[in-house]
């Protein structure tokens, strides 16, 4: 009898042994990971600048409009504009099992500080995974970047020429006011 419970105590302590002996699960590789597209490792051209967001929210509209909007967020972060973004996800599940009620509320506030937009940017691909998460990829041409900053440089430049025109004549109206004193007439 004590033979059979020391050899049932020596396979119980093996098989925990074996157990412990085993790998930690590898990390998930972008490459066969199911919930993220094909080209997430991929890099942009030399031309363009790539951003990408993802999103995954009660509908498919409202994850793919956040999506968008990430990743064009993304692009600005990488052109280091002086942009005030704020994105609020709000998530909650309420009630009891079987009678549970959900409760999801997005808040997207951005000021940006120059008058640049991303005009140009655009979706290149947008994926939605297995899990309902939406990816979209957006890139924008480095020459329409130059394009966009190179107006609002113009535009500042006739912004500025403009003031000083209009400090100049008032510079001129001052100096005429002072030389156009009324002469006193004598009888």
């Amino acid at each position: 009898m004590k033979k059979w419970g020391f050899i049932y105590i020596s396979l119980i302590i093996a098989a925990f042994v074996l157990a412990g002996c085993g790998s930690a699960p590898a990390p998930a590789d972008p490459q066969t990971d199911p919930n993220s597209p094909e080209w997430l490792n991929d890099f942009p051209p030399e031309d363009a600048i790539w951003g990408i967001g993802t999103a995954k929210q009660s509908s498919d509209s409202l994850s793919m409009s956040t999506a968008e909007t990430r990743a064009r967020t993304s692009i600005a972060r990488q052109l280091d504009i002086k942009v005030k973004a704020m994105f609020t996800n709000y998530q909650r599940d309420a009630g009891t099992i079987g009678s549970q009620t959900a409760l999801s509320l997005q808040e997207d506030v951005s000021n940006q500080v120059t008058s640049m937009q991303l005009s140009g940017s655009r979706p290149i691909k947008r994926w939605k995974a297995p899990d309902g998460t939406w990816w979209y990829l957006i890139e924008y041409k480095i020459a329409d970047a130059k394009a966009a900053l190179s107006t609002v440089i113009d535009d500042e430049a006739a912004r500025f020429s403009e003031f000083k025109a209009a400090e100049a004549l008032k510079m001129l109206d001052a100096q005429l006011a002072k030389s156009e004193k009324p002469q006193p007439v004598n009888n």
